[in-house]
């Protein structure tokens, strides 16, 4: 039986080193993910040879992402399904790309149902495009943006470092307590969740290697963004925060840190934004700038009747 733990940030190397042998574009196979996120998702970790397994808790139930690593996968299957099955459970994959979907079928016809995971979709877009906000699609944006200059002139951006740790934390502790006055009950759970992962990533921001950018005016905090590179070409945005009484403020750290990204990274040709959890607030905004890229994936659950 595969024992499962809970993750630590000194698993980053070897779970990252086992990511990158897939290279998978979607936010879930990323450490600072796993890590920040096992309070929502109960994420925990194994090792069966040359591939990472992975259990969570998700909305479907127990379930598990797809095996990353090298070499034949079916004995790490193997070994999700006997475990899924001590306790009662259908083998459940998630953050499955087509090529999964597809290996699967192929692998084991008829064993799995699947179905496309719209509200886990991730959002790509172009760096330049982030950084640059061209064109009229993106007009609204550089309006936005020039309300802060007026509101805020002379505003800047800069990375962010361990000395803005503990203001970065203190924005958010005031943001989580206005946005649970205006959420009803039933989304203070993952509104918390949410709380309990950016503190986490804040807390242990280099021993699981993720760069951010602050937004100041007048030595006062206006915003703030977390990520790291998921893959050589593509950049995970794992965390924004902004002041959202100033406007422009949320458009403007959002380019600032495509901008720091293209300046630190000019290898990396897009930000995943991660997905909008089906949340039509979250949808609207990540539509609205136009993504370059929709990661689809899927989920698969065995069948009643599969065969074994």
């Amino acid at each position: 039986m595969i024992e499962f733990r809970t993750p630590v940030p000194g698993d980053r190397d070897w779970v990252t080193a086992l990511l990158a042998k897939e290279g998978l574009s979607l936010c879930n196979y990323s450490f600072p993910v796993l890590f920040c996120w096992q309070g929502a998702y109960q994420f925990q970790l194994a090792r069966l040879n040359h591939r990472l397994l992975v259990r969570l808790e998700s909305s479907l139930g127990r379930a598990y992402l797809w095996p990353v690593g090298e070499g034949d996968p079916a004995p790490a299957l193997a070994a999700l399904t006997q475990d899924a099955h001590s306790q009662g459970h259908p083998l459940r994959l998630i953050s499955l790309t087509l090529y999964h979907k597809n290996w699967l079928e192929d692998r084991f016809p008829g064993r799995f149902s699947f179905a496309e995971a719209r509200d886990g979709f991730d959002y790509l877009y172009a760096v330049d495009r982030l950084a640059d906000l061209p064109g009229k699609k993106l007009h609204g944006k550089r309006n936005h943006i020039h309300r802060l200059d007026d509101a805020c002139p002379g505003w800047s951006w800069a990375p962010l470092t361990r000395d803005d740790v503990p203001r970065c934390l203190a924005m958010d502790r005031e943001w989580h307590r206005q946005a649970a006055e205006r959420e009803t009950p039933g989304s203070l759970s993952s509104l918390e969740d949410e709380h309990q992962a950016l503190v986490l990533a804040l807390t242990h921001r280099e021993a699981l290697g993720l760069e951010g950018v602050t937004l100041s005016w007048q030595g006062e905090l206006l915003g703030f963004s977390l990520g790291a590179p998921l893959t050589d070409a593509v950049f995970d945005v794992h965390f924004e925060r902004a002041r959202s009484e100033i406007q422009g403020a949320y458009p403007a750290v959002n380019r600032s840190f495509a901008q720091y990204v293209r300046q630190t990274h000019p290898q990396i040709q897009y930000l995943n934004r991660e997905d909008d959890m089906g949340v039509p607030g979250l949808r609207r905004s990540k539509l609205s700038y136009y993504p370059d890229h929709l990661l689809v994936n899927f989920c698969a659950v065995e069948t009643p009747d599969a065969v074994l």
